[in-house]
């Protein structure tokens, strides 16, 4: 059979991999990486002043010893012999490296914006994991992630406000790129304020018109560059794993948790307001390395504004599960999975694992980020022991070509001052919503 020399597939090629392709490489030099994070100079403002010959007033500076893990990304990849001798199609070896190398760079895009090592060991943690962790540590302002409660993204407020933290004293960082999904760029298109439009060379009025490519953000502390990343999970591709991978969901079957859902309770921080309260049903999953598990549906719950849904998950009778994945219907929505949107991931705490829904964290919505990527700042990199590199493996009982392809490094954020996320967007054009 005569088969056209160029394979043509609908798939991820380089240019999609848009944060890694920016992110400066440097080389780990063991599996344990450490640095010294410094978060300030010391004293207080105005408090070396002093008399002629009065005591000098000892300051130090603040610092923080940091650590990160290198993970391995791998693939094992054969093609048979006899797909070698052929030729009327392209190197079947090569088409299968080329596929080998787009899934490491994919999971590498993928957990840089997602990744969380509390929830799977063998992730590396990924920027909000990051930043978050540094909020609850103390380390970094509460202010360095901002909170868009369902709404979209598509003026200058957010991403103004963002970049004024990230600029801020105490921060001293210099906002340069800012990462969206698709449909949030796509809001920014047709909404932002030409007024904060960076111009376009070869465009008609130098793109700036609404309905133009928004390429720049302009605000006050320098032009940040717009990069629509189709690696950030609008809530439309958040489905449950069950929905996308059902013949994974089933063999990861025994992964799958019990759950008890309890929303009685009154909270003072529940984010629950009147617009909000409704019927909701909870799809919970058990998942580790290998995927998540089908998942355990909970009966329909009324939850009224003011309260908060606490989720008591009973492990597997395996327990091999290293955390949890929780997702919530719509508003008086279905029990169907497909109907389901992804709240969160959590670390399995042990027998059992509890999870407390404010409505803080909103299914159906998506993240942006706005980075600190000025090469002479070192605020983020992508820290690498391995390039990618193809191991040759051996066959034993088949006449095929195996080999291994691997890729081993993690992103680390040395300055996580100098960044920020705003969560809880939902764009317009978000086909899922998760009020009604």
């Amino acid at each position: 059979q005569s088969l056209d020399k160029n394979m043509q597939a609908t798939i991820q090629e380089n240019k999609h991999f848009r944060l890694f392709n920016e992110l400066a490489k440097t080389g780990a030099g063991a599996t344990v990486d450490e640095w010294t994070e410094q978060s300030g100079v010391g004293g207080f403002l105005g408090g070396s002043t002093n008399t002629e010959t009065g005591i000098i007033n000892e300051s130090t500076g603040s610092y923080a010893r940091r650590v990160g893990q290198v993970k391995y990304l791998m693939t094992k990849r054969q093609v048979s012999l006899v797909s070698t001798l052929g030729q009327n199609i392209a190197s079947s070896e090569a088409i299968e490296q080329q596929a080998g190398a787009k899934q490491l760079l994919t999971d590498a895009e993928y957990l840089s914006f997602e990744g969380d090592s509390a929830v799977v060991p063998t992730e590396f943690d990924g920027i909000y994991a990051q930043i978050l962790a540094g909020v609850n540590a103390g380390q970094v302002d509460t202010g360095n992630i901002l909170d868009a409660q369902g709404q979209s993204l598509n003026s200058i407020n957010l991403v103004n406000a963002a970049a004024a933290q990230v600029s801020r004293r105490d921060n001293f960082g210099t906002p340069t790129h800012l990462f969206m999904s698709q449909l949030v760029q796509a809001d920014f298109d047709t909404g932002l304020d030409p007024a904060f439009r960076v111009s376009l060379n070869n465009v008609p009025n130098g793109g700036i018109s609404l309905g133009s490519p928004v390429v720049g953000i302009r605000t006050s502390w320098g032009d940040i560059s717009a990069n629509p990343d189709v690696f950030i999970n609008d809530g439309d591709q958040a489905v449950p794993f069950q929905v996308i991978y059902p013949a994974l969901a089933t063999a990861n079957t025994g992964m799958k948790p019990t759950v008890a859902i309890d929303a009685s309770v009154s909270d003072a921080s529940s984010q629950f307001g009147a617009s909000q309260g409704g019927n909701y049903y909870y799809l919970v999953t058990g998942l580790n390395a290998n995927g998540q598990s089908d998942g355990v549906i909970t009966a329909q719950t009324a939850v009224a504004a003011g309260k908060k849904v606490t989720l008591t998950i009973t492990a597997s009778a395996g327990g091999q599960e290293t955390g949890y994945a929780i997702y919530r219907s719509r508003q008086n929505g279905t029990n169907a999975p497909s109907d389901f949107r992804l709240v969160t991931r959590v670390a399995k705490a042990g027998a059992t694992t509890t999870y407390v829904d404010l409505n803080r964290d909103i299914p159906g919505t998506t993240r942006a980020y706005v980075l600190n990527m000025n090469p002479g700042d070192h605020a983020i990199n992508w820290r690498q022991l391995l390039p990618m590199m193809k191991f040759p493996l051996y066959p034993t009982n088949a006449a095929v070509i195996p080999w291994a392809q691997l890729m081993f490094g993690y992103l680390r954020i040395t300055k996580r001052r100098h960044h920020a996320v705003i969560k809880n967007i939902l764009p317009n054009g978000a086909k899922w919503k998760p009020f009604a």
